[in-house]
């Protein structure tokens, strides 16, 4: 146990006492370890691999228990921190009682871990000694089961942050602390800056709220296991153990550490092959690698987790093409997407993909922002020609890293799916109850998937994707075509449930697939607009008056990879009639997760001549101001008869303030 005095503390915990409070602490370590584990995970910065992440958390709580008393000026101090209930029912231990002294304790420990975590970053220990403290695990790599895209951006958000914001976040989500309390921790901690730290977390808990953070991705007890690279651990074993024959003890030392748990730090394993540097007629290049595995250990899914699976035999000569092309050398061929810079490439650039499809010669790019696909056909022309299609692909993730289109003909579009997908189909939006069909892949490839339609939308094939097991359990995602390098994510907000906000997913279910068959007919405005995402947000059911039915309300929101958004709020009367749309932003951000209000209406005709004005809201619109007059909404909807000019129409939210429908 260490005993280091950290800022805030006036004595180490554990310098003296009695072996009552020890037994405290060690009924409330054993009571609630698996939330203080899961306190130290994601409070932890975020860089390096899962693995290490997670024995880093189980090593810091069993450090954390103190062999004695703590010291009084502590122990009151302890005694008046908050302790909110667990979210979850606690597992009962035998002889463990859940008493007043039992949660003291638990503070305690809290306390402990939070100062463990914060001023661990700031130590610079040696690697060995590092090694020592954590728990270690031989001969296999452990990491968490993995969640769905809102858990990937919680992580990369958790990363992102300082060390004070995560904890601040933590305390206030998990711990349930309100935002004095969670200052008045973090500074017993040793914090500094906690006012903005807690003002920061706070930010992070609107936008991810508590279920969010109680997933598995987050869960450091609940862990799956895979293989360390086998074929590199026996080539370090064999060169430490020539080293350490011939006598040098230095170095041996640390090819040994580097051995323990199959190496690689906090890295990954496999190292990066050693840049090259090509020559361009516009200067040079670096181009670099990374190892094939390297999704498998890394925390950070998106384009960079990408290796080179080019074909076998391609031609090297398409690649110096490429590179070419990228730095100016082809007039007129670099065509950068809306938002994306077509400039050569300052960063080293990775190739993800060379070789021949479908009478062309397609090579593959990345550097740390964007994709670069270059396509030279065996007989170019105006509909064809040889171009270089420059993207953007920063802040990319596990689904919208998912597959990149490589050739799109008469005959089909032809994908590059991520090495994480372990399961290719292909269906028709406008065919929701048809199942999904199987797509052959070669070495990430897939064969010729049917492309969306020039024109109309009488058919809408999209690509549906399987995450393998290892990042997420039956976690599968749609991609579609949209007519830019990466396919358009398309995720689904059900309407709510008895006030609650829900929250996107992926819109895989039979709900979003018969929605989305009736809104596919929008797609085609979204093309070559370079679309990341398209989510489908039922915000409100209406009954219709008359006994006509349950009417449904959406709000069709398209993200792009320049941070721009579109938005189009639509009405789908019960049957299958296409959508009437009511209301369009060409941009800004309304029904995001930055603008969560909306009000739409509509003029509808029942079977029996008469009209209304149905107007409808999201779960905070309480009330409707028509005209001069003000009717109140306690379902978010109401049906108003009358043939009259249209009135102006305003939401009014229960949390003060105000909305108007997007303009028609």
């Amino acid at each position: 146990m260490r005993t280091d005095v950290l800022p805030g503390q006036a004595n180490p915990p554990g310098s003296r006492g009695g072996p009552e409070s020890a037994a405290a602490l060690e009924s409330a370590l054993v009571l609630h370890y698996p939330r203080l584990v899961r306190l130290a995970y994601m409070a932890l910065p975020g860089e390096g691999e899962r693995h290490h992440r997670a024995l880093t958390a189980h090593g810091i709580v069993q450090n954390t228990l103190p062999r004695t008393e703590l010291p009084p000026a502590l122990r009151s101090l302890t005694a008046r921190l908050p302790i909110p209930k667990p979210r979850r029912r606690t597992r009962h231990v035998p002889g463990v009682a859940n008493d007043a002294a039992t949660d003291a304790a638990y503070s305690t420990l809290r306390l402990a871990v939070l100062r463990e975590v914060l001023w661990a970053p700031r130590r610079r220990w040696p690697g060995f000694l590092a090694l020592v403290l954590r728990p270690r695990v031989w001969g296999l790599r452990l990491f968490p089961v993995g969640g769905g895209s809102e858990e990937l951006r919680l992580a990369s958000a958790l990363r992102d942050a300082d060390p004070v914001a995560r904890a601040a976040y933590v305390l206030l989500t998990l711990e349930g602390l309100t935002n004095r309390q969670a200052e008045a921790e973090l500074a017993a901690a040793g914090a500094e800056n906690c006012r903005s730290g807690v003002a920061a977390g706070q930010r992070m808990a609107l936008m991810y709220p508590a279920q969010v953070a109680l997933s598995g991705e987050f869960d450091p007890c609940t862990l799956r296991t895979g293989p360390v690279d086998l074929p590199r651990r026996r080539r370090r074993i064999r060169l430490a153990a020539a080293v350490l024959a011939c006598g040098v003890l230095g170095a041996g030392t640390a090819f040994a550490v580097s051995l323990v748990g199959s190496g690689g730090g906090d890295g990954h394993p496999g190292a990066a092959a050693t840049p090259s540097v090509v020559a361009t007629p516009h200067g040079t290049v670096t181009l670099a690698s990374v190892p094939a595995d390297l999704w498998l250990h890394t925390a950070r899914l998106d384009f960079s987790a990408w290796s080179d699976r080019s074909q076998s035999g391609a031609d090297g000569a398409a690649v110096d093409q490429a590179l070419a092309a990228w730095t100016g050398s082809e007039p007129g061929v670099a065509q950068a997407g809306p938002g994306t810079s077509a400039e050569a490439p300052v960063a080293p650039v990775r190739l993800l993909w060379n070789g021949r499809l479908d009478g062309a010669t397609v090579v593959l790019l990345a550097d740390a922002t964007r994709l670069a696909r270059y396509t030279r056909p065996d007989h170019p022309s105006a509909a064809d020609p040889v171009r270089l299609d420059v993207a953007r692909a920063d802040d990319s993730d596990v689904t919208s890293a998912g597959a990149v289109l490589l050739r799109s003909t008469a005959a089909g579009d032809r994908w590059l799916v991520a090495p994480w997908v372990v399961e290719v189909t292909t269906r028709d939006f406008r065919q929701p109850n048809t199942l999904a069909r199987t797509v052959g892949v070669v070495n990430g490839v897939t064969a010729e998937v049917p492309r969306p339609p020039a024109s109309g939308c009488a058919s809408w094939p999209a690509l549906q994707l399987r995450s393998s097991p290892l990042v997420a359990e039956h976690h599968a995602f749609l991609l579609t075509d949209l007519g830019g390098v990466t396919g358009a994510h398309l995720t689904f907000t059900p309407a709510p449930s008895h006030a609650a906000a829900q929250s996107p997913r992926e819109a895989t279910g039979s709900d979003a697939l018969v929605a989305l068959s009736r809104l596919a007919c929008g797609l085609p405005a979204l093309r070559n607009q370079d679309t990341k995402q398209v989510n489908t947000w039922e915000f409100a059911l209406q009954p219709l008056p008359q006994g006509q039915g349950t009417a449904t309300w959406v709000c069709t929101r398209a993200d792009h990879w320049d941070g721009t958004g579109s938005t189009a709020t639509e009405f789908l009367a019960p049957g299958s009639a296409p959508a009437e749309q009511t209301g369009a932003q060409a941009q800004g951000r309304a029904c995001s997760r930055f603008s969560q209000h909306i009000v739409a209406d509509t003029r509808w005709r029942s079977p029996q001549g008469k009209q209304y004005l149905l107007v409808a809201g999201s779960r905070h619109v309480t009330s409707v101001q028509v005209g001069s007059a003000t009717v109140a909404v306690p379902d978010h909807t109401a049906a108003l008869p009358g043939a009259g000019a249209s009135p102006t129409i305003t939401g009014v939210l229960d949390i003060g303030g105000t909305v108007s429908p997007l303009a028609r």
